[in-house]
């Protein structure tokens, strides 16, 4: 049942992500998770142990966010159906919803310290700069 939750909250995060401004694929290229200058919000989603936590990240939180995301370096990553990182049991996933710009998000997976992933419209990304979201939870 915990797979399945996750795998559909996967499958739900891939309809509504975004692909990275400017995202490059070839090796040793940056890849970003890219929050405008122009979004004033982003609404977040925390997902661990089953438990899912909403709240809203706006003034020196944003800011923090953006630097956080527009920092992250990543690589394309190719995966079999059902073997994707979000379908680990135990993970953790911070979904960061943009409602305004043109760009609707990004999910930033986190398996272990140092196997983390971003899901940028349905395409896996593995991270190579992992770190924490400077976010709270309220």
């Amino acid at each position: 049942m915990k797979r399945l939750l996750i795998l559909l909250l996967t499958l739900l995060c891939a309809l509504c992500l975004i692909g990275c401004a400017g995202a490059n694929t070839g090796a040793g290229e940056s890849i970003c998770a890219h929050i405008a200058a122009d979004v004033t919000t982003v609404e977040i989603t925390h997902h661990l142990s089953g438990q899912i936590v909403r709240w809203t990240a706006e003034g020196d939180e944003l800011s923090a966010l953006r630097d956080w995301a527009a920092a992250l370096e990543c690589m394309p990553e190719r995966f079999e159906t059902g073997n994707t990182p979000g379908d680990c049991d135990g993970g953790e996933v911070y979904d960061f919803a943009l409602t305004e710009g043109d760009y609707p998000g990004f999910s930033y997976i986190v398996n272990g310290p140092d196997d983390c992933h971003l899901l940028i419209e349905g395409q896996w990304y593995s991270v190579s700069t992992p770190s924490v979201p400077p976010v709270e939870e309220p």
